[in-house]
This record gives C-alpha cells, structure tokens and sequence, in this order.
C-alpha cells in the first residue's frame, strides 16, 4: 500500500471521527502564480540599452540576449524596435517556468542575459558551492539578488532544476522570506516535490506554523514522502489533535519502523510532557525544530557553535529559549546574515529593563553579557525623544561596538535611529561617529552630509580632522573624496554599455601593473608615480577647467594620503598598521585610484615571504575571465567566492582587490564600493 493510499485512508478515518468529509484548503495555496511578463519587458530594456551602447562601444555578447532561454529562441537585440511605441509582433515560445524570479533589473537584479555563457549543469554548481554564510553583509546581498533575478536559462541538461537549487541555497543561508516569495512565484503546476518541501521547511526555521501547516494540508495529499506523514503529525500536535498526532506517527512507525529517533524521541516528548534527551538533537532539521517549539522546549546551546542555519535561527524565534541565550544567537544571527537588522532590533527590544537603568544607561555598568548591552544601550536610544541625548547613547554603541568587531553590526542596528538626529553643526561633535555610522550602513547621502558637517566644524581645537584623516581611504572608496582617478581605458571600454561611462576624454591610459612580493607596483616615468593627470583633448575653457579641477584633486589626494600614512605610521600595533595599508593600496589599485609614490615603497620590509590566506588560483583566473567576457553571474559567483577570506587577518589583500575590480568590469560599480567600504570599516583599526 502507498503512503498516498494510507494518507487517504487517514482522512476517511478522520472524517467519521469528526462527522465530516470537508477538508480546508488554503485558499492562497491553490492560486497559480503568473509567470514574470516582466522577463520580454526587461529584455526589451536591455536591447534598447545595448542599443544606445553600440554607438559607443562593443556588444561583447556577441548581439545575442539568450541562448535558448525563451523556449529555445535565441533573441537577439535587433528583434525589439528602438522606437518603444512602434509595434512588432515577436515569438518567444513557451516561456521556461525556471526562469522564474522576484526581482528584475531595475530593483536590483542582474540581468536576463546574466547565465550568457554558462552551461546549465555549470550554473547548477555555481549555485550549489555559493557559501551558506558569505563573508560580507554587502556579497550576501549580491548573492541573495543573483538568486532572486528573473532570467533566461541555458538550455542544456534540462533534467537539472536551477529553481530547486535557487530555493534551496536561500534556505541554506537563512533567507527564509526570499525562499519563500521565490517558491510561490512559480506557477503552480509546475512546482515538484522538492519546492513544495521547501517552502514548508522555510516556512518552520522562520516558527510561520499556521502557514506551515496550510501549506502540509494543500501539499500533503500529492507527494509519497514520509516527509508529508511526519509533516502531517507535527501539525495535529501543533493543533492539540492527539488523535490525529497519533495515527500519523503510527503509520510513520508503519512504513519506516522507529529509523528517526529524533522525531519518535520528540513525539514522545510532546505525549508525555517529558524532555527528550541531547542525543538525538545533534542535527536539527526544520521539522525537529517546529517539534521542540510544541513541546515547549529549547534548542540546545550547542547548536549555536554549529553551522546550522535552521537551529541558529530557531534558538532567536523559539520562545523557550533563555533571555540571555537569545540575545547572543541574535548577535550571531545577525552578524552571519541570517536575520536581518530589524529583527536583531525587536529582539533587543524585547528585553525587560528596569526604567532607571535605561535612564542611566551611560552611568552604569556594562552587562555581563555583550549582546544584552548593545540591547540596553539600543533601547535608551530609541526611547529618547531628546536627539542629543540619542546621539550621546549611540556615540557609546558604537564605541563598545568597536571594541568587540561589532561596529559594523551596531551602525546597522543603529540606523533607523541615526537618520532621525538633526544633520547639523549643532551634532558637529557627533558628526564623525554618525559619518562612520552611515556608510556602515550603506546609507552614502547622508555620510555626505555628515562629512560635510565635520569639515565645518574642524579646528585646531578638536580632534575632527585628525578622524577624517584616519576615514580618508574609506571616504575616496565610497567616492564622498573627490581623488582625480579614472577608469583604466580597458575597464571603461568593457564598461561603457552598463556603467554610462562614456567619457573616453576623462580616461587616462594606465600603465602596466606588476605584483611583486611587496605589493603592487604602477612603473611610470614619473618616479614611480602614477600619474593620472588628464592633458585635455581641446584648448576648450570647459577641457581645460576639468583638466585643471582633476590636477588639483590629485594633488589634495597625495597630500591627505600621505598624511595618513604618517598617522599609521605611529600606530602602536605595526604588523595591523602594514595589513590595513595593504588592503587599502590594494583596493585604490582595484578602483583605479592612485597609490601616490613611496607609499607601497614603505612596505617593502623583510621578511617578503609571508603566510597569506589567498583563494583558488583557478577562482581567480575563472573571476577575471568571467569579468572580461561580460558574464555576470558567474563573475558575481566567483567574486562572492573569492572574498570569503576577508574575515582572515592574513586575508590576501590583491584576491579581495581583484574581486572589486572584477565586479567593477561587470558595471556592478555599487556592489564593489559597497564590498570595499565594508573590508575597510570591519578591519581590526
């Protein structure tokens, strides 16, 4: 007898216990979610893009948009008019369900042509070997986005399903929402097994019961799985339908004897009202999880050293899970990427404090425990209505947050609040730790107002520039320093169809880059400098006044460089000092901003040889090679990759440099300064 059999012969018999025959049906769960129309729209966006392009540089795709990715039509950009109101009649075939994403270009997607170049099989394991837990907050949501984007797919071995693997791999680093949203954007006859699976296991690590267990009762009866049985009992317990609980567990028993001890164990637990013992709780499944929640029981806390997405996450939402426990699995949950800022807030907010001690939260003592400070320090400030005393609680934050390595962390959390405090010289006190604060946070506009209050406020008798001059290679990455770099003439030729730079007057020939074992070295016959100055094409006032603006840059960025190497210079910890020049050098060299002569010179000290953590030799040449042939999954694939070192203090800072640069090359100019902000902001100062 089938489990499908079984299954039925369980309803029949639950309807005469409860003198019905109706079973509800979720509504939503039966609707068909229409397949993305926005994939021609954006297509046709990107012909006409290319099209405007083509009068400025090479297609180096070759003309071809897809390769088979409508239904096997190969479109090519001359198919779509130029004129968006004339009208063309134009095939596309059946449209390819996998194709499916959330997001299209203009809210973040890569592209449909973005798999141009990749096998299907290749794509499958590009997807399958991206990391659960990305090394940056800014390469997990390049990863999240690469996963989400509506795109046309290669053709070849269609028996493998990149949806499947999409779904699953946001499951794996805990984007349990955009699994979800991904799952429910595919039609609904052409959902299999191992989707439906999966929204319901997303549905459990995110404690969504109610919607977990409409999606077992719509699912359910059309898979054979002992999945679906298991499933089945876990929501009769979670509904206090003993009954229902049982027969199920019975027929789990039936068809596959007591193999899972952790579901009998927890079964049994739930019945009893016992705790079940640690054994069996090793590896924690979502169903495991839902389990322990019904039986009022708490995950182990050694689940929080483990790499279990699922469990970390269950230790945040379980409400059996101690005060002080929590708070921490929310900082590493959060920090991992695995919960996002808000809900690291409604966490800490939703720890008891005594009014005097949020009142006092400045005068008295730290916590014991780290993460329950950050939460009382968070609570002070969002309930002051006073925004100097705001200011004053998260200049503390963040201060204890720089202590611990979770600077990054707290200017995250602290947004929100930081974007309600006044940008003006009244805060001028304020202005560089709100500066810091903001491009943590990625929130560029507003660090360009905070510079600009610092540099008012700067004076011989504050601290100010001193801190800006410590900021600076941070502020020239996130362009708020004006530094008269260019693109290399390769980068802007490779560039110009997806970045708009199109300005072949503005782009200096760059010399011939050499690496060596102290670094990077730009030869020039200008003493070893770099010289980006820029001779105007035409005696023009406008050619000569944006010649003049850009030599003047120059010399303001050589000047402020060479004062912050004197200032690193005098650190205490100098081994720190020559890592963090490194990675700085490293990354002006991958965004084509000067290095000004004598700076790499002053790290070329013994020993040369050096124990680095650096990535796969073939990681490196697939990135580059990707970048060069305007393939931007796979460059994005590969960069993602790639920077996994930068957590490692002996992180090879020319891999992380070739990764910015890569991304760049690809028009992806917000992700690389996003990446490299981050790299400089998290390191160790």
């Amino acid at each position: 007898m089938t489990l499908r059999s079984r299954l039925l012969i369980q309803t029949c018999l639950l309807a005469m216990m409860t003198g019905t025959g109706a079973i509800a049906v979720p509504a939503n769960a039966q609707t068909s979610a229409p397949v993305p129309l926005f994939l021609k729209q954006e297509a046709e966006r990107d012909a006409e893009q290319r099209s405007s392009d083509s009068n400025t540089a090479p297609d180096s795709t070759g003309g071809t948009l897809s390769q088979g990715g409508f239904g096997g039509t190969t479109t090519t950009p001359s198919q779509f008019p130029s004129d968006p109101n004339a009208v063309q009649s134009l095939s596309l075939g059946a449209v390819d369900a996998e194709a499916v994403g959330t997001i299209d270009r203009s809210r973040g997607g890569l592209g449909i042509d973005m798999w141009n170049g990749t096998t299907r099989k290749s794509a499958a394991q590009l997807i399958s070997e991206l990391p659960a837990t990305p090394a940056t907050h800014a390469a997990r949501d390049l990863q999240v986005r690469l996963l989400l984007s509506a795109a046309a797919l290669p053709q070849d071995s269609q028996d493998i399903s990149l949806l499947d693997a999409r779904v699953a791999k946001l499951i794996n680093m805990g984007a349990l929402d955009e699994a979800i949203g991904l799952v429910r954007a595919a039609p609904q006859g052409s959902r299999g097994e191992l989707l439906a699976e999966a929204e319901v296991n997303a549905l459990l690590i995110g404690a969504r019961m109610d919607e977990a267990c409409a999606a077992v009762e719509s699912y359910g009866a059309s898979y054979d799985q002992l999945f679906w049985l298991k499933a089945a009992a876990m929501c009769a317990f979670y509904a206090n339908d003993p009954t229902a609980a049982a027969f199920s567990v019975d027929l789990v028993r039936e068809m596959d004897g007591e193999k899972d001890a952790t579901f009998f164990g927890l079964a049994s637990a739930i019945r009893s009202g016992t705790a079940i013992k640690s054994e069996p709780l090793a590896q924690l499944r979502p169903i495991d999880i839902a389990l322990l929640a019904i039986a009022k029981q708490s995950i182990p806390t050694s689940q929080l050293e483990s790499d279990n997405a699922a469990a970390i996450i269950g230790i945040t939402n379980a409400n059996a899970t101690a005060t002080d426990i929590r708070l921490e699995a929310a900082r590493k949950a959060e920090k991992l990427g695995l919960i996002d800022a808000e809900k690291l807030a409604g966490i800490y907010g939703s720890v008891n404090f005594e009014p005097s001690a949020l009142e006092n939260a400045l005068d008295d003592g730290a916590e014991a425990i780290q993460a329950r400070q950050y939460a009382k320090l968070y609570q002070a400030a969002a309930q002051s209505d006073v925004p100097a005393a705001r200011a004053e609680i998260l200049a503390a934050l963040f201060e204890a947050a720089q202590i611990e390595g979770d600077f990054m962390q707290a200017a995250r959390l602290s947004a929100p609040l930081l974007a309600d405090i006044p940008v003006n010289g009244d805060f001028s006190w304020f202005a560089v730790d709100a500066l810091k604060g903001a491009l943590a946070a990625n929130s560029l506009e507003r660090a360009e107002n905070w510079l600009q209050v610092a540099k008012n406020a700067s004076n011989s008798g504050n601290d100010i520039a001193s801190r800006l001059s410590l900021l600076y290679p941070i502020l020239a990455i996130a362009g708020l320093e004006e530094t008269g770099a260019a693109k290399p003439v390769n980068q802007v030729a490779n560039a110009t169809d997806s970045m708009g730079m199109t300005s072949p007057g503005l782009a200096p020939q760059m010399p011939t880059q050499s690496f060596g074992l102290g670094g990077a070295i730009t030869p020039n016959t200008n003493n070893g400098m770099a010289s980006a100055t820029v001779m105007p094409n035409s005696t023009s006032p406008e050619d000569i006044q944006k010649a003049t603006d850009q030599a003047a840059a120059i010399a303001r960025h050589r000047a402020r460089m060479t004062e912050w190497q004197e200032m690193q210079a005098a650190r205490g910890d100098q081994a720190a000092a020559k890592r963090y020049a490194e990675l700085t050098f490293a990354l002006f060299e991958g965004f084509g901003i000067e290095v000004p002569a004598g700076l790499w010179d002053s790290l070329l000290t013994a020993p040369y040889a050096e124990d680095r953590l650096t990535i796969s030799s073939a990681v490196a040449h697939n990135m580059m090679a990707s970048a060069a042939a305007r393939q931007k999954a796979r460059t994005v694939a590969m960069a993602i990759q790639a920077q996994q070192i930068a957590n490692a203090d002996n992180a090879d800072p020319k891999a992380l440099a070739d990764t910015v640069a890569a991304l760049e090359m690809i028009g992806l100019h917000d992700d690389a300064q996003h990446l490299a902000t981050e790299l400089l902001l998290s390191f160790d100062q």
